[in-house]
């Protein structure tokens, strides 16, 4: 919760006056005023508390009114019951007032007809996919109207070299190889950047590493303090991600999947929302399956009505009630699996479902709640099979609005390290969208293309905002620039791309600790972590999967760069490149190409060779080399 108070602050904060005073028609409730009531007055009139069952978190329960009626007149601010409260300080009671710019804001709303966002909107689901190519000019066409309209100019095109390391690394979480950099850099294919996202697409590697960042943000949502293998279950998911599987047929299979893990290995998925004692627990499923996959932070409604949102206490565990007989016996490891605990003489079908709000902090507990699905139906369920299926189709169903907005969000965020919403688990009212036309639009088209995940990396990627340079030009320095996409955000590797990277850059397949010779290996007992496992363990920070701008290296990791001996020999880059190099400035361009994915600039060129002339061992000083250049932030970043 404290992020989410240090986001709406931001929002007040940030909240300007429109120019002309007085009336103004473009306010809307949920992107100007909904903000400030967030910061200011819903811990007395939210979710929790209601006093004189005055409700302000939506505008509906605002014209409704509590005892003394309609809090919001539109057009009527000197009559209207809000106002008058806010105007002279006697709401909030609490010293946390309402600034004298953010009344002004709530006057000219009401001034201007009170109006709510419109939800209202064309939506063609019947019409098939759009070309890649013509739907990156609808992404740019709907980027570059908000960079217009907030006057903020965009940089320009990436290099060759910049956008080859970016999509390398965005698709396949591995750098491109310097022989493919060479050829790519001395290309004059004009469709070279298209064809070179379509061949990462269709690499075993874009599958892999797409896998591996869904399983590491399951695991970082597990509260289950055990260290399950994820490696089948990431396999799984690869595979299909590879075969052009639709996401909503990968996310179907893992909800509705019944059996033992040994045969199906999206049962990992249950485990990883199991709780502290290894006994999995609906609500803590509910608590995540809201946040991932539909962008909701329902856990807040457990244990009462969410307040800063519409969502009740009955929504969170109408969700559960699907789990309810659901088991994951952990004990032997052979009998892991997703069970369904099902009655032996079942009632007939079309028998609603309950769940009984559980003893302890929960208010309301005892109450029966029936299965329902979130802001639709009460479905009648036979209670003699599993309940999770009929969850599963409507969570992935194209009706629903909330996993296609979802999902697009968090893949935007992969390639420019922010979504439209922020954080990515908290849609709402309370949060809008940066460019909600843009979100629905890549909604739309990620339905109808099948939920295909490649189809839609096509048409980010191709985009000219995918492809503008990290760099700042004049007019857009501020933080306000990246979140509208003026420029590229840089993006700090992860774990396994930081290791992945090490590889390639070293030339070598791993990055094995030293070999004591002394001690024989026990080929009997069970094998040490891989090298990998050990540096991914080592550099995990907690929370990284959703904050790729926040470089989290501390001390012990940038010690561990700088003077582990494994990366600091100089690999077999060093070998290769003096041995083809006839020059110290082309050895130099040569290493810069491997470990960078660029030649060395002229003040670089001549900076370096002069430290190689310098020193007694050529040899020795290009290990130095390449070891300032893996310690770079240019090497450490996705820029």
């Amino acid at each position: 919760m404290l992020r989410w108070y240090a986001t709406a602050l931001l929002v007040v904060l940030g909240t300007t006056l429109p120019a002309s005073a007085g009336t103004d028609s473009r306010l809307t409730f949920e992107a100007d005023v909904l903000p400030i009531l967030n910061a200011h007055c819903l811990q007395c009139h939210g979710g929790v508390h209601q006093k004189n069952e005055l409700d302000l978190r939506t505008l509906s329960a605002i014209l409704k009114g509590g005892k003394s009626g309609s809090a919001v007149l539109p057009g009527k601010p000197d009559a209207s019951l809000l106002w008058k409260k806010i105007a002279n300080d006697e709401m909030p009671k609490t010293d946390n007032k309402i600034s004298e710019a953010n009344k002004k804001l709530i006057r000219a709303w009401i001034d201007g007809g009170a109006k709510g966002k419109s939800k209202s909107r064309e939506i063609n689901l019947a019409r098939p996919a759009m070309k890649p190519a013509d739907f990156a000019k609808v992404i740019d066409r709907e980027i570059d109207a908000k960079l217009s309209g907030a006057k903020v100019p965009a940089s320009p095109r990436s290099t060759d070299a910049e956008f080859l390391r970016r999509v390398y690394l965005d698709i396949t979480g591995i750098p491109p190889a310097a022989e493919v950099t060479k050829a790519f850099l001395g290309s004059a294919d004009a469709e070279k950047r298209a064809k070179l996202i379509d061949k990462l697409l269709a690499s075993e590697e874009y599958g892999k590493h797409l896998a591996e960042r869904w399983v590491n943000l399951f695991r970082q949502m597990s509260v289950n303090p055990s260290e399950w293998e994820p490696d089948r279950f990431q396999g799984w998911m690869a595979e299909g991600f590879n075969a052009g599987k639709g996401w909503d047929a990968t996310v179907k299979e893992m909800f509705a999947v019944s059996g033992f893990l040994a045969d199906k290995p999206q049962t990992t998925f249950y485990y990883y929302n199991a709780d502290m004692q290894g006994k999995f627990e609906s609500k803590i499923m509910v608590g995540n399956l809201s946040q991932v996959f539909l962008g909701v932070q329902l856990q807040c409604a457990e244990c009462h009505n969410h307040p800063f949102s519409d969502y009740k206490q009955k929504d969170f565990w109408g969700l559960a009630a699907f789990f309810s007989g659901t088991s994951t016996p952990n004990n032997p490891p052979n009998t892991r699996a997703v069970r369904d605990n099902l009655p032996k003489q079942p009632p007939k079908t079309g028998t609603q479902v309950a769940i009984t709000i559980p003893k302890g902090e929960a208010r309301n507990a005892g109450t029966r709640v029936r299965a329902k699905f979130l802001g639709g139906e009460e479905p009648n369920l036979d209670a003699g099979v599993s309940f999770r299926p009929p969850l599963a189709a409507w969570l992935t169903g194209k009706d629903n609005r909330l996993f296609a907005r979802a999902s697009v969000n968090r893949l935007w965020a992969n390639f420019f390290a922010r979504g439209f919403v922020n954080p990515l688990n908290d849609f709402g009212d309370h949060n809008a969208p940066s460019h909600p036309e843009l979100l629905d639009t890549l909604a739309d088209e990620f339905i109808v293309s099948g939920f295909d995940y490649k189809h839609l990396i096509r048409c980010i990627c191709l985009s000219d905002a995918y492809q503008r340079t990290s760099h700042v030009v004049k007019g857009n320095e501020k933080t306000e620039a990246e979140l509208l996409f003026a420029r590229m955000s840089s993006k700090v590797l992860t774990p396994e791309e930081l290791y992945d990277a090490l590889c390639v850059a070293l030339e070598v397949p791993e990055i094995a600790p030293p070999v004591n010779p002394k001690k024989k290996p026990n080929l009997k007992g069970p094998q040490p972590p891989s090298p990998r496992s050990q540096f991914v363990k080592f550099f995990r920070n907690p929370g990284e999967v959703d904050e790729p701008t926040e470089l989290k290296l501390g001390v012990p990791h940038v010690l561990k760069l700088m003077n582990e001996a494994n990366f600091n020999a100089g690999g077999k880059v060093v070998e290769r490149v003096m041995a083809s190099a006839k020059t110290p400035e082309e050895t130099i361009d040569g290493l810069f190409i491997a470990v960078l994915a660029r030649p060395a600039t002229s003040a670089e060129r001549e900076k370096f060779a002069a430290f190689v002339a310098r020193q007694s061992s050529p040899r020795e000083a290009y290990d130095r080399v390449v070891w300032v250049l893996i310690n770079s932030t240019g090497f450490i970043l996705n820029h």
